[in-house]
């Protein structure tokens, strides 16, 4: 068990490093280049810190596909690490960036990442009503995500800023060459602390998707949490808002829809009747704060994370199984 602990801890110090590299990197092609903050955090980051999700999920459909007698257990802890790392991210990780004195969303660029966000989650939604994601509906899922990123490029949104940097060809491919390389050692480490994780908290008696949420979305939000919060160490606001609403629009629509094109998934009613219903509700009513401010204020930020905590009692004490 011990090991386990260090792994975590270890692990997680060294995706906060990774992170800043990441971040620097980043923001160095972005001037380059003329994208904005919140472009950049609303692609290359959220895709990047969201490849843990997005490996897990890989990873579990091939275990579908080797033995299908397993699809009701992975699909169930597939969907509640996606799900519980998006609510994890929306509902704890967002208001306490604020509460740090970041977090900042234009209101002509809310509907095109909050909006998003729900629409992302609307229609992952639609797609487990019969308690099943198919392949087809897995490919509607990646064709809506490649739509998404064809809207923000072609949007307000990727309005260019000033340029700092005149970096030579050789700088870019090597900030490019070191930003693809953090990638992979992140999900590399982040895979590590997943399975430490796992290890820590099997010989609790929760259900498939239970475990998912708590444990492996959690875990797999660190990246987000990380590049975030130095995003706003860095003062970029726009990049660290980019990054969090950004994953919560990777994850439903790349990491669900790669993961069911492999193997297909079963839903179980908690996912239907009261996860993404939250996840849904709650985005929305993030939509209406930022809307009439654009930043969350402080109570708004308190009310949030209180109901991330309550989200996570109410589902141990009333789902506490997986039915389908």
């Amino acid at each position: 068990m011990l090991t386990e602990i260090l792994t975590v801890i270890i692990g997680f110090v060294l995706i906060i490093i990774i992170a800043e590299l990441i971040l620097r990197n980043s923001i160095q092609v972005a001037s380059h280049y003329g994208l904005s903050g919140t472009f950049i955090g609303l692609t290359v980051l959220s895709i990047g810190t969201s490849l843990p999700e997005i490996m897990t999920h890989i990873i579990g459909s091939v275990h579908i596909i080797k033995n299908p007698l397993t699809i009701n257990t992975f699909s169930a802890l597939l969907l509640g690490t996606n799900i519980g790392s998006d609510v994890f991210q929306q509902n704890l990780i967002l208001p306490v960036i604020r509460l740090l004195g970041g977090l900042i969303i234009i209101r002509k660029n809310l509907f095109p990442q909050m909006g998003g966000l729900i629409l992302a989650s609307i229609l992952v939604w639609i797609f487990t009503f019969n308690h099943y994601i198919s392949r087809l509906e897995a490919f509607i899922l990646l064709v809506a995500y490649i739509v998404y990123l064809i809207y923000i490029k072609k949007s307000k949104i990727s309005e260019s800023f000033e340029t700092k940097n005149h970096l030579t060809n050789k700088q870019v491919v090597l900030a490019i060459g070191i930003i693809s390389i953090c990638f992979i050692i992140m999900a590399v480490i982040a895979d590590e602390v997943l399975n430490a994780s796992t290890i820590i908290i099997q010989s609790l008696n929760i259900s498939a998707s239970f475990f998912g949420v708590i444990a492996l979305g959690i875990a797999s939000a660190l990246p987000e949490l990380t590049t975030s919060l130095i995003a706003v160490l860095k003062k970029k606001e726009d990049i660290s808002a980019g990054i969090l609403i950004g994953s919560n629009i990777t994850n439903p629509l790349l990491g669900i829809g790669l993961g069911a094109l492999i193997s297909t998934y079963t839903v179980p009613n908690v996912v239907i009747f009261y996860d993404l219903p939250v996840k849904i509700g709650t985005a929305a009513l993030i939509y209406y704060f930022l809307f009439t401010n654009e930043k969350l204020k402080r109570w708004e930020s308190i009310m949030l994370i209180t109901l991330f905590f309550t989200y996570l009692y109410v589902r141990t004490i009333y789902f506490p199984t997986d039915f389908i």
